[in-house]
């Protein structure tokens, strides 16, 4: 029960004071993940030291729970090289089948912006004009009500 508490006021924290939220002035890369039935977004910033994060960001238009796993996600790779970074949202993308079916919407533009962002960073260090790249997910967290 302690976990669950615990993980009950991390939740809690994160709503109340996210991390990493804001669009940063200088940065090396730009994702968007993108619902197109609600037009909710998440767009993740990567300020990167050679191959590791040293600052990662995010804004979204989008539910509570959108910003609580955008605070959770960025906080988890501020540090971490890209490797690991795309690693862990693999992983995160992998463990959505087990989330509440009208939140994995949330958690997929999280994690889809992310990778959108690594596409960015190729592209331009290929020399490749692009503001950002953007991923469409493939959940919708519109969930019907029955009246």
């Amino acid at each position: 029960m302690a976990d669950l508490e615990a993980l009950k006021d991390e939740y809690i924290d994160h709503m109340m004071n996210p991390r990493n939220y804001g669009k940063p002035e200088h940065f090396d890369a730009k994702g968007i993940g993108q619902n197109p039935q609600n037009n909710e977004m998440v767009e993740i910033y990567l300020s990167l030291d050679g191959d590791l994060i040293k600052e990662i960001k995010f804004m979204a238009i989008g539910c509570m729970s959108t910003i609580v796993t955008g605070s959770i996600f960025t906080d988890m790779l501020v540090g971490e090289s890209i490797q690991e970074g795309e690693s862990v949202a693999e992983e995160f993308l992998k463990n959505l089948v087990n989330a509440p079916e009208s939140e994995r919407a949330c958690g997929e533009m999280v994690a889809k912006a992310f990778l959108a962002a690594l596409v960015n960073l190729d592209h331009r260090r290929n020399g490749k004009d692009e503001a950002s790249y953007t991923l469409i997910i493939s959940e919708d967290c519109s969930i019907d009500e029955q009246a």
